[in-house]
């Protein structure tokens, strides 16, 4: 190049353009296994830095709380962030509709998924506050579900400053919510060794 043109750096990946072949194909699991084997100390001391957890089974939430965690034990820390808003607002709003009925012609009526669908666009603050107020999810849930929808607006808008400390702090923030409404503990206690309905 010429001093005009100037340099640029750049970031190159060309490993999507490898041969794909058994050759290459053993290569790159060398080189991934090598990767994990690299960051495995640090995964496993982040193990007991989560909260643990017995959850209900029903509802759409589980699969994502999991993603969450193991985003989270693998140093994914600003996806951890987002995926644990993105858990938050869905606990929300089962909540919310697990607890809405309509009068209708003189009957309560559970609304059709169509009319619950609507709400998916409605903002969950709003959705957070009319459970608190209804007292359909206690303060401190309620405080953290709004704690956690502001940390993860920032990491959405790529303004997270503190990656790690922040995962760490969102895991904290979902699980309270967790307690508060899908925990087998919310409604189960612990009575010698056995779960028992409170």
């Amino acid at each position: 190049m010429s001093d005009q043109q100037g340099y640029t750096e750049v970031f190159l990946d060309l490993l999507p353009n490898q041969p794909r072949d058994d050759e290459m194909r053993e290569l790159l699991r060398k080189e991934f296994a090598a990767e994990c084997a690299r960051r495995m100390p640090d995964v496993i001391e982040r193990v007991w830095e989560l909260p643990s957890m017995i959850v209900k089974l029903s509802g759409e939430y589980l699969a994502l709380l999991l993603e969450a965690r193991q985003l989270y034990l693998s140093g994914c820390f600003y996806s951890c962030v987002a995926m644990c808003g993105i858990v938050g607002e869905r606990l929300v709003k089962d909540v919310f509709r697990s607890s809405i009925l309509i009068q209708k012609d003189g009957k309560s009526v559970r609304p059709t998924d169509a009319v619950f669908d609507q709400f998916e666009r409605v903002e969950v603050r709003g959705m957070i506050l009319f459970l608190k107020e209804a007292e359909l999810l206690g303060v401190e849930a309620g405080k953290a579900a709004v704690d956690l929808g502001d940390l993860r607006n920032q990491y959405a808008h790529a303004r997270g400053k503190k990656p790690q400390e922040d995962a760490l702090k969102a895991i904290k923030l979902l699980h309270a919510l967790v307690e508060d409404t899908v925990s087998v503990f919310k409604t189960h206690a612990m009575t010698d060794g056995s779960l028992v309905p409170k």
